[in-house]
């Protein structure tokens, strides 16, 4: 248990059950970046060994195709202003915007649970299965080292019975900045009613979950059980909060921390914990010099020969245990598998002893300054209530940034504020803080294509500490969202090559594709499509005529974009023939 060797990727998380494939996700995190969110369609579809063959902010026609297949059954939700910029973000990204939801806390503070929840259906049996991860993860490519939760429900159904994680998936569509759509609304409210039916299955020596939602409304603090020791990882601190947990117990012989949290808190720590540890990594060649500092959260309690464990996003600060932030963990007894050790056990070497060690702050006649925090200005600016204006002018489309409330202290919030959408590089962005702070537009200089037009706008400010930049998922108005999309579609798909390869992720056959892309080589020659050892497009098109017409209308809705003369230059002529075939038939049995 807390094994520091036992690692778990996305892919890992996601990966379904044998015979099962994967229907749905939710995601709750903090933060989000823009390049992870591009790559969830392909830890969604693509066994683990392909993803590791795909290269950082590129995206191919194959993962524009699992965009589409995925997007409207994924919903992620976090922070408002929370989303972060990523490099070479491509006009694809227009797919995520319908996936990716900002929410507020009810009490103010962050919104910060880190909860994944899945549903997996059966290829053949009519039968679903529930996955949940409760993480201190974001979901982003932070390189720090976190812990987690996965839980697999069983296949027998217990008595309904209201938790605190049907009340999360609940809390969602109440909570964001912009309404959620229909769809993404009943599929959270069918998710926490099968979440409060199923039992899990609990890895060995451990008891039964139980839920914990913080936060979500008022009056409802982190409660911490009355004990006699309590151990503390959390990457965050504040002096209150660690002298109030340490009210509910006789002594905290642990708490782990990072260098810098410890010794702003110094005074708190030293006189409420035994012992006070950071984590120590010994060299690992193959991680290069990214840092892997500890983001880790859990609190692990002893009680009458009892041992329990919360594991997921709440730190041990304030906003966090008094309710002020949405934190989500999870509890359930640990004692069988910790061992007589308790919390001691954390300290041994098959545990985390082997990545921790003793800390002591340095002499120095200043305090630690506190990190500069932008939420603030943040949550200003998301205030605006913004929306991207488009007009379509002689040379390209023109955007501007209208708020519909005034914010006149923008300026000195976040000072030489400027604004793109994510499509576009840093150079092309636009001045907007004097437009704002009067309640006016603020216009991008220059013109666009339709395929970069996007309503993740990027805004980058100087601060005192340095420059910021965050996103924010705006409504595009003036411009109809299908025309974005086919824009994009026809921009990531200019020859036959990428066509046959959008093609195939649009038909489910992922697998093959890199097997493909080392057949053909650099001669550039056209994917196979007729009949080979493994399954020409024609082949699967025919098949999915037959087997899943559902499928093949949405494929007949996305190729819509080409007129003919485009296909004609993308697709080859067999595939044309056959695809007028197959709607003659198709629309005569409708």
């Amino acid at each position: 248990m807390l094994e520091p060797q036992s690692r778990l990727s996305i892919y890992d998380i996601l990966r379904p059950p044998d015979g099962f494939a994967l229907d749905c996700l939710v995601v709750t995190t903090y933060s989000a970046s823009l390049d992870t969110v591009l790559s969830l369609p392909a830890a969604m579809l693509v066994d683990a060994s392909d993803s590791g063959k795909r290269r950082a902010g590129r995206v191919t026609a194959a993962d524009l195709a699992a965009l589409k297949r995925v997007c409207g059954r994924t919903a992620i939700f976090c922070q408002g202003a929370a989303i972060q910029p990523a490099e070479l973000v491509p006009p694809a990204i227009i797919e995520a915007e319908e996936m990716v939801h900002e929410v507020s806390a009810p009490n103010g503070g962050s919104f910060h649970p880190k909860v994944w929840v899945m549903r997996f259906k059966h290829s053949e049996a009519k039968r679903s299965l529930l996955r949940v991860a409760i993480m201190s993860r974001n979901l982003t490519g932070d390189a720090s080292w976190d812990a987690g939760v996965v839980l697999d429900s069983k296949s027998t159904l217990g008595t309904p019975k209201t938790n605190d994680l049907g009340v999360l998936l609940r809390l969602l569509p109440t909570r964001c900045v912009r309404p959620l759509d229909a769809g993404r609304r009943k599929l959270l409210f069918e998710l926490a009613s099968e979440i409060e039916a199923v039992k899990w299955k609990m890895p060995a020596g451990t008891g039964t979950p139980t839920f914990h939602v913080v936060g979500n409304q008022v009056g409802s603090p982190w409660l911490q059980p009355k004990s006699k020791r309590l151990a503390i990882v959390s990457p965050f601190l504040t002096a209150s909060a660690i002298k109030d947990l340490g009210k509910s117990v006789d002594t905290i012989p642990l708490i782990v921390s990072r260098p810098d949290a410890l010794e702003r808190c110094w005074q708190a720590v030293s006189g409420n914990a035994d012992r006070k540890m950071v984590l120590a990594l010994p060299e690992i060649p193959t991680e290069g010099t990214r840092a892997m500092g500890l983001h880790a959260k859990f609190l692990i309690w002893e009680s009458q020969a009892k041992v329990r464990i919360a594991v997921g996003s709440m730190n041990a600060t304030s906003a966090a245990t008094s309710g002020r932030n949405v934190e989500f963990m999870v509890s359930f007894d640990c004692t069988a598998a910790i061992g007589e050790a308790g919390i001691d056990a954390l300290l041994d070497p098959r545990s985390m002893g082997s990545v921790l060690a003793d800390f002591e702050p340095d002499e120095r006649n200043e305090p630690v300054p506190e990190p500069f925090d932008d939420r603030p200005a943040r949550a200003y600016l998301l205030a605006a209530q913004l929306h991207l204006e488009c007009n379509l002018g002689a040379s390209g489309w023109e955007l501007s940034l209208t708020p519909r409330i005034a914010h006149t202290d923008i300026e000195a919030l976040l000072p030489n504020l400027r604004f793109r959408p994510a499509t576009l590089a840093g150079n092309r962005s636009g001045a907007c803080g004097t437009s704002l702070a009067a309640g006016k537009p603020a216009r991008l200089p220059g013109t666009l294509e339709l395929a970069e037009i996007t309503g993740f706008i990027v805004f980058e400010a100087e601060t005192s500490s340095g420059p910021i930049a965050f996103i924010l998922n705006l409504e595009v108005r003036g411009v109809e969202d299908e025309a974005r999309r086919h824009a994009a579609l026809k921009a990531l798909i200019p020859d036959n090559r990428s066509f046959s390869d959008f093609l195939r992720g649009l038909l489910g056959d992922f697998t093959s594709l890199d097997a493909i892309d080392a057949a053909n080589g650099a001669a550039g020659q056209p994917t196979i499509w007729g009949p080979t050892n493994r399954s020409g497009i024609l082949e699967m098109l025919i098949s999915c005529a037959a087997d899943n017409p559902a499928r093949l209308q949405s494929i007949e809705e996305t190729l819509k974009a080409f007129s003919p003369e485009e296909l004609e230059a993308v697709a080859p002529l067999e595939f044309r023939e056959l695809w007028l075939a197959i709607l003659k038939m198709t629309r005569t049995k409708r």
